[in-house]
């Protein structure tokens, strides 16, 4: 197992971020990560080509692409598009000889919307298989956190799995707990759809409005000083024999590029432990 950096966590507008991919491309390099996972939007002034170029250039590869594309409207068109968006970042991986893409099909409306959308997204995710399958790029949903998404718990996912044949799972460690699962049990169950894994971590934030099902308030924290055990997930993935990125993820208020040395090296140290490095 490797470690990967999300975009996102050093991009433009989060504390102490990056202006740009390029300048992401160095960090990661300077810090010993082996690839990038790209948020779809940080993609603004290079082609798809060019950038996997730029991350080869740094000794870096692709791990997965990220991004939004919504398949949740009753609209046939609105639908349409968002099958498109899917499809087109399926070319991107291509171009960037990326394995993965997470898609991001958005929420219900409300509680009583969500079992309509399950099934809209399932109906998206059957158009875009196989046109990813015809270019080998394994496509997948993470466990996301918002209780409208059809696809946030163990059992939301299990249905997905079932009803869209080849879909895969980003585990994320720390969203399990927001849909009221515990992270371990989660990988104990699902483990065999895994294709990606994003590491995170929550600490408590004592004036925070986000909360836990359990009501305690949280924010994003610094790795292995949060919430999140680490330890028996990843010995759980050297046990299953997971051998692909493990993908960075700060979300805390402190300076995000600060965060991610301190994180990188307690993980590393941690993956160490477990013989997965």
């Amino acid at each position: 197992m490797q470690f990967s950096l999300m975009t996102y966590t050093v991009g433009p507008g989060q504390p102490g971020g990056l202006p740009d991919v390029k300048a992401m491309a160095d960090f990661a390099a300077d810090l010993g990560f082996g690839a990038l996972e790209l948020s779809a939007g940080h993609l603004t002034d290079m082609s798809p080509a060019d950038f996997g170029a730029m991350c080869a250039d740094h000794g870096l590869s692709v791990s997965c692409i990220n991004g939004g594309c919504p398949m949740t409207s009753a609209d046939d068109a609105e639908f349409q598009a968002g099958v498109d968006q899917a499809k087109q970042y399926v070319d991107w991986a291509v171009a960037m000889d990326c394995p993965v893409i997470m898609l991001l099909p958005g929420p219900a409306l409300n509680e009583a919307d969500k079992e309509r959308t399950r099934h809209r997204i399932a109906e998206g995710l059957n158009l875009v298989m196989p046109h990813a399958n015809a270019a080998g790029i394994a496509v997948t949903l993470e466990d996301f956190p918002n209780p409208l998404t059809p696809y946030c718990s163990i059992a939301d996912l299990q249905w997905m799995f079932a009803n869209v044949p080849g879909l895969q799972l980003t585990f994320d460690n720390g969203n399990w707990m927001l849909g009221g699962d515990d992270p371990l049990t989660a990988l104990q169950t699902l483990g065999d759809s895994v294709a990606n894994v994003h590491v995170k971590d929550w600490e408590i934030d004592p004036n925070g409005s986000r909360k836990l099902p359990d009501g305690r308030p949280f924010r994003g924290g610094k790795h292995g000083r949060g919430l999140i055990e680490h330890q028996p997930i990843f010995a759980e993935l050297v046990k299953q024999g997971y051998d692909g990125w493990l993908a960075f993820e700060y979300e805390g208020p402190e300076d995000h590029c600060q965060a991610t040395r301190e994180g990188l090296a307690y993980l590393q140290g941690v993956l160490a432990e477990v013989g997965g490095s």
